[in-house]
């Protein structure tokens, strides 16, 4: 949900055509689709391309958006749908690991406290969990948003979200199994 009222007025603007307004929505969520892109497809340039298609698909489907608040997670739907509709068309899923860069692009609270070995272990981790997995840690922790949100942008009832999120969590906890003391080590 949008708290912002100049994101609430530039999404009332854009529906009614004003491309600047447009614009300055892209601006501000850019980073979300594009992150939310790679972490499903796991390719930059791909997921730059997608991040494109996903922005003419919000453009020209604007003025169906009901509820102007509901902007964040309406345009991180079409962004998921069209990264699934990549991946049903090229019907092949690569287990290839990411990018450092792309995985913690800014530490936040989920990552300040471990130390770079810390990082690179949970990094690793997170690779290994399934596409669903991946996205559900990626929203609720790194992108911080909140269950219902993060069950619009899955196309998932807010009930399941809890329950698949405890599941994610729990087999990131096996993968990082034997590991606590170097995710535990505080940075110098």
């Amino acid at each position: 949900m949008i708290n912002d009222p100049d994101r609430l007025d530039d999404v009332r603007l854009a529906c009614g055509g004003d491309r600047q307004a447009f614009g300055r929505l892209i601006d501000d969520y850019g980073g979300l689709v594009y992150t939310l892109l790679h972490r499903m497809v796991q390719d930059r340039d791909t997921a730059r391309d997608l991040a494109q298609d996903t922005f003419v698909k919000t453009w020209t489907k604007l003025r169906s958006l009901r509820k102007h608040a509901s902007f964040p997670s309406w345009i991180c739907s079409v962004a998921r749908r069209t990264a699934l509709d990549h991946l049903r068309r090229i019907k092949v899923r690569k287990e290839v690991s990411m990018p450092e860069e792309s995985f913690v692009e800014n530490p936040d609270n989920c990552t300040q406290e471990l130390s770079p070995e810390g990082i690179a272990l949970l990094k690793q981790a997170v690779c290994k969990l399934s596409d669903r997995d991946r996205q559900l840690i990626t929203l609720a922790y790194w992108k911080e948003l909140n269950l219902s949100d993060v069950g619009r942008i899955m196309g998932i009832p807010e009930s399941n979200v809890r329950v698949y999120l405890h599941r994610a969590r729990k087999r990131l906890r096996e993968h990082l199994r034997g590991y606590e003391n170097e995710l535990l080590q505080q940075i110098d």
